[in-house]
């Protein structure tokens, strides 16, 4: 998570207060929390900031004290990731520690109990099993026939889990810039990318399937979705609309465009998208803008659509954007 005064997800405040007995009011309206203990309560603070978007959910919260706290299930998955501080999480019989070292995983449908240090700040991704299962179903062509059972923790080291934490980063900033800027189609395509890093970083039955080798469909299957890809690049790009369209699953799309294109499905969404960019900076258009034109074409970010716009055409959109207008 990049620096800043204010704490992610600052725009979307659920409650600030300096009152244990508030926070045990508002926990348990709003948390679930059927019991809340706290230690060293001077100068007392706690704050919750919480979004849900059309398939996940992301909260930051934080205490200036130590709090354990017993919740009643919740109809969602939570991958706690700590950014200050420790914690553990408890369920089923089972304690995980949340550090620097790990990210801790509670299922869905279960009671728990969570326990803070003090001074402990933390990221919560709300994932819901079922919108996991039709990513899981889209990668491997076949619906799963039993349950996920997660592993309790992910190793935070691992490449898959480093790119899990930035992407979260990346929409938790996305969203503190303001979320009403970007359309529609960047937050589905990002929640979806979030869904599918967290499948491929957690441990869970289906692992062995997501990482055998899938196989190639007939060579006709890359050109048609490209051309597919083409005529809705303005849309959301998502893997289940690529496995609907191609009739194969997303894993042997992913090997078929890598074999035979040397280049991910969504790589060529983004090079799509880039062209499109390119043609608006040069339309002549006094409207048109390096961030109007970043926006129009599903960039999140201008600094990143800047950098992998220079990556491709060799100069900055800017410059594009001048010689547009000559």
């Amino acid at each position: 998570m990049s620096a800043s005064s204010a704490p992610p997800l600052h725009r979307f405040p659920m409650f600030r207060t300096s009152d244990s007995e508030e926070l045990r009011r508002l926990a348990s309206k709003l948390l679930g929390a059927v019991r809340l203990d706290l230690t060293n309560t001077d100068q007392f603070r706690a704050l919750v900031n919480l979004i849900n978007l059309e398939e996940i959910g992301l909260a930051f919260a934080a205490t200036s004290c130590g709090l354990t706290s017993h919740h009643l299930e919740a109809d969602y998955i939570r991958v706690q990731i700590a950014l200050k501080g420790s914690s553990t999480t408890s369920a089923a019989g089972e304690t995980t520690d949340i550090d620097e070292r790990q990210f801790g995983i509670t299922p869905a449908d279960i009671p728990s109990q969570a326990a803070c240090n003090a001074a402990h700040q933390r990221l919560t991704l709300r994932l819901r099993e079922e919108c996991l299962s039709q990513k899981l179903s889209a990668l491997l062509g076949a619906r799963p026939k039993s349950a996920l059972r997660l592993s309790p923790a992910i190793a935070a080291e691992s490449p898959y889990a480093k790119g899990l934490y930035r992407l979260v980063g990346f929409l938790a900033e996305q969203l503190d810039s303001d979320a009403t800027a970007f359309p529609t189609a960047v937050y589905r395509e990002l929640e979806q990318a979030i869904q599918i890093a967290f499948l491929s970083a957690s441990r869970h039955a289906h692992s062995g399937a997501l990482e055998a080798q899938a196989k190639l469909p007939d060579a006709g299957v890359v050109a048609r979705l490209e051309g597919y890809i083409e005529a809705n690049w303005r849309e959301a790009i998502t893997v289940e609309r690529l496995v609907v369209e191609a009739g194969v699953s997303g894993r042997s799309l992913f090997r078929a465009f890598e074999r035979s294109r040397g280049y991910s499905p969504m790589a060529f969404v983004k090079a799509v998208r880039l062209r499109h960019a390119r043609d608006m900076l040069l339309s002549g258009d006094p409207t048109v803008t390096v961030a109007s034109a970043a926006s129009a074409c599903n960039f999140a970010n201008a600094g990143h659509f800047a950098r992998h716009y220079r990556e491709t055409f060799g100069e900055l959109p800017s410059q594009t954007l001048l010689r547009g207008q000559r």
